[in-house]
């Protein structure tokens, strides 16, 4: 428990920098590449050798401007969660990445229970969480969303979430796109 309460007080001091704008990012352009492969290299600790059937497409060549380190964090953030909220048998979590002229979507799909409607836009609040996480007694502080915004705004971006409310739910990460310089 104190190890948990650690943890917990962690992300409140983390996401409370990055509100009030006391967190320094180091904004260079990166590849969206590297950073998913952050991303899930940080899973990898996280299912810890669970199956999923895990499909990753990125369009070639897209970059944004951003500190990579939070950037795969917030990838991370949804990637565990996906994990988290999907059945334990057919797990199935998908990591799109395409742009258009002006941004980048980093969409990360999953096959779980869904997300009513209602709690959609709540659940990135801080200590939020989805009435199914509570229902399934799933550990966790409602700060991972939190969180994924919060950086996500500090980038200049948005995030939302859509789902039917009753099966599988894609999270979207929505960042200015750059021009990579060489």
């Amino acid at each position: 428990e104190l190890g948990r309460l650690d943890g917990l007080v962690g992300r409140l001091i983390e996401l409370s920098k990055i509100e009030n704008r006391h967190a320094v990012f180091d904004h260079r352009a990166v590849d969206v590449a590297d950073i998913v492969a952050d991303a899930l290299a940080s899973f990898e600790a996280i299912k810890f050798g669970g199956d999923v059937d895990l499909r990753v497409e990125l369009e070639p060549n897209l970059t944004v401007l951003g500190d990579r380190a939070a950037l795969a964090q917030a990838v991370g953030n949804l990637l565990g969660n996906a994990w988290k909220y999907t059945p334990t048998q057919g797990k199935k979590i998908d990591i799109v990445a395409v742009a258009d002229a002006k941004r980048v979507s980093i969409a990360v799909t999953d096959n779980g229970d869904g997300i009513p409607r209602p709690e959609q836009e709540e659940i990135f609040d801080k200590f939020r969480r989805g009435a199914a996480a509570k229902q399934r007694g799933s550990l966790g502080s409602g700060l991972g969303l939190a969180i994924v915004r919060a950086i996500v705004d500090a980038h200049h971006g948005k995030v939302d979430v859509k789902s039917d409310g009753s099966h599988g739910a894609r999270f979207r990460i929505l960042l200015p796109r750059c021009q990579k310089t060489t």
